[in-house]
């Protein structure tokens, strides 16, 4: 029966696991339900589209256009060989030359003339006014327009005047037709070059954007659409489809998993006792859940509303902290455990904002103040404090931090101050909210309840002075003993108080069974040992089920199902020795279980130590002595094994049972008869 509860549990902490670490990642994903309409360029918008994005957008256009200057900045390249002239003079037909009686050197020089200033072909594609003449010897490069070389055309016309005007009409004519023949250019268009060239310009120019805000309305309803708006649509989709790839899916799960893992860890390391409870890693993984989905919800809803009275924020910066489950888990479990769920709030709703130190470090410090605050829960006014002075710490941290960024001036960053005393409102209320519903599923129960429950109005005490005044005397007695022995030694005082108010409630079934409620008659007289113990016995079942119908905190219950652990009913358990009959010890025990936590042990001795003192006969008994034998009776039977309770406690219980017990049952003046007339 253990195992199969053990795997239960075990499986509802797997499932708690996987469903908290699904929804957590479902919340960090940036997800447009509606998605981004395709609207084409002249085309009216049914609706406003907001960017859901903060993102650059670049502007294709601009950007094209300034890559053409780029383009046409570049002078196309042109090559001058230097050595074209040479060659030339190796072609012509020297004989033809001698028979003029023209020297070589004559026609070289005047070649020389024309190329150096260099010759391009009658028609070159592409070339500009302006050109890069680059020296093929030297490697030297000069700005030339492209006017100012000689076409292959005018080089012939040039020099066939030049020569019919130095050697004549006929000769010339001669001469210009030995050599017209062998003319070429020596200027010629690199194109590779000035592709190059023109390519690295193009590269060099940086892209124009134009900056979207995330929830910028891009197109307003019934708005023709623009080049620049199309453009910023279709980017924005091209975003939306970067963002839903599996791969970022998975890193936001595999982190949002990591962390629940280490928040499951760090408890059983800090608190192995809160650990081993299994409703603990449960109700930590659910609040924290909560508490992501708040900082979601309520940020959201704080962006729309800044953007609806026309605030110019960027809605990035708009985060409302939310910290209800280190307020609940202070409450519920211990306060370390408190501590551990101010990282998993702290760290992963940091993974929607731009700027995630002014989230993580104020978070994880500031909530640090609820956790820590020593006051106990003993009033809802209580968590409102608890709230603020968190609010407080976190609005503290963020302007130390903002100024030492920004210095002392304005800047946006400065809302989160107020955001922040928001999120402390808002904590507080939800955390009184949640209170009933989250103490009822997990078996939780606060201070506040237990505040509640020692109200001596409540129907069950009401009904136990009534039926059972004598019970009742004995269990406010008890209440008050637990109370006091319980702050001794640092246990819940209110727990141990309500246990001892509410322990003894099964003896409204038959109180005259009781010998704290006979006048005189005892109804054991009549009865077998057997059946005296067996209705002694059932004030423990009849308790159990009157606190289950008054719906009673599980503790309280516990305390009532514990309180005599597995005693043996000694009084009658004697008598039936007596008799002379076989007789089984187990019949006069109580069914237990043995107590299992402080509050129940000291209930126990309580109960012990309080019932035996005031039966005492005898008032020059040494009450300290009494006490002690009676506590160690029960120390000796083994029946606070399991409570917890170590030897150095229960000594100091001792002396607290001592000193209250001592000062109400110590021995009375004998005052002379005279007196005692007069009272």
């Amino acid at each position: 029966m253990k195992n199969m509860k053990a795997k239960s549990s075990e499986l509802r902490l797997y499932l708690t696991f996987l469903v908290c670490t699904a929804v957590v990642t479902l919340a960090l994903i940036p997800i447009n339900i509606f998605g981004i309409p395709k609207l084409k360029v002249g085309q009216r918008s049914s609706v406003n589209v907001k960017s859901p994005y903060s993102l650059k957008v670049e502007d294709t256009v601009a950007t094209q256009e300034k890559r053409e200057e780029a383009v046409k900045s570049v002078k196309p390249v042109l090559k001058i060989d230097r050595s074209a002239v040479d060659q030339i003079m190796l072609e012509i037909n020297e004989d033809a030359l001698k028979r003029e009686n023209v020297k070589t050197g004559f026609i070289f020089e005047l070649l020389k003339r024309y190329y150096s200033v260099g010759v391009i072909p009658d028609s070159i594609s592409g070339i500009s006014k302006r050109v890069t003449l680059v020296d093929t010897l030297s490697g030297t490069s000069t700005e030339r327009d492209i006017s100012s070389f000689y076409t292959l055309s005018r080089l012939r016309k040039k020099l066939r005047t030049e020569l019919t005007a130095l050697l004549g009409r006929e000769r010339g004519a001669r001469v210009f037709s030995a050599i017209s023949s062998h003319l070429r250019t020596n200027v010629f268009y690199d194109r590779e070059e000035t592709r190059k060239l023109r390519e690295r310009a193009i590269s060099s120019v940086k892209p124009i954007f134009y900056e979207v805000r995330k929830g910028e309305i891009v197109v307003r309803k019934g708005e023709k659409v623009t080049r620049k708006q199309a453009e910023i649509l279709k980017a924005i989709r091209g975003f939306e489809e970067k963002e839903r790839k599996p791969e970022k899916y998975i890193s936001i799960l595999l982190l949002t998993a990591a962390t629940f893992l280490i928040v499951y860890k760090l408890i059983k390391l800090v608190s192995p006792t809160a650990s081993s409870k299994e409703n603990t890693a449960v109700f930590s993984f659910t609040v924290i859940t909560i508490d992501i989905l708040l900082i979601k919800l309520l940020s959201y809803l704080a962006g729309l509303m800044l953007e609806s009275m026309n605030i110019p924020l960027t809605p990035d910066l708009v985060y409302i902290p939310i910290f209800t489950s280190t307020i609940l888990a202070s409450m519920f479990i211990t306060k370390k455990v408190a501590t551990v769920h101010t990282i998993p709030i702290s760290v992963i709703p940091s993974l929607m904002m731009p700027k995630p130190e002014l989230f993580i470090v104020p978070i994880l410090l500031g909530t640090v103040f609820s956790c820590f605050d020593s006051r106990k829960y003993r009033s809802r006014n209580v968590i409102y404090k608890s709230a603020f002075l968190a609010g407080t710490g976190i609005a503290s941290i963020q302007l130390i931090m903002i100024f030492g960024m920004y210095g002392l001036r304005l800047s946006p960053e400065l809302l989160l101050v107020p955001l922040s005393f928001i999120g402390a409102l808002i904590s507080g209320i939800v955390v009184n909210g949640l209170l009933p519903g989250l103490g009822s599923i997990f078996n939780f129960t606060t201070d506040i309840v237990y505040m509640e429950l020692i109200n001596l109005n409540h129907p069950l005490l009401r009904k136990l002075i009534l039926k059972a005044p004598g019970t009742y005397n004995h269990s406010v007695m008890v209440s008050t003993l637990a109370e006091a022995a319980a702050e001794a030694i640092g246990a819940n005082s209110l727990l141990a108080k309500a246990g001892g108010l509410y322990h003894d409630i099964g003896k409204l079934k038959n109180p005259q069974a009781f010998v704290e409620n006979q006048s005189g008659v005892n109804i054991h007289e009549k009865l077998t040992p057997e059946r005296s113990a067996s209705i002694l016995r059932s004030h423990i079942e009849y308790g159990e089920e009157l606190a289950k119908r008054y719906k009673l905190p599980k503790p309280i219950v516990d305390i009532i199902r514990q309180h005599h652990g597995t005693k043996v009913m000694e009084y009658f358990f004697n008598k039936a020795l007596e008799s002379g009959e076989k007789v089984e010890e187990r019949t006069f025990r109580y069914p237990g279980p043995k107590p299992q936590f402080k509050e129940a042990g000291i209930v126990m001795l309580a109960d012990t130590v309080e019932a035996a003192v005031r039966s005492m006969r005898n008032r020059k008994v040494n009450i300290p002595d009494f006490i002690h034998r009676l506590i160690m009776k029960d120390v000796e039977d083994g029946q606070l094994n399991q409570s917890g309770l170590s030897l150095k406690e229960i000594a100091t219980i001792e002396k607290v049972f001592d000193k209250i017990l001592t000062g109400t049952y110590h021995e009375r003046i004998e005052y002379p008869e005279s007196v005692k007339e007069g009272d």
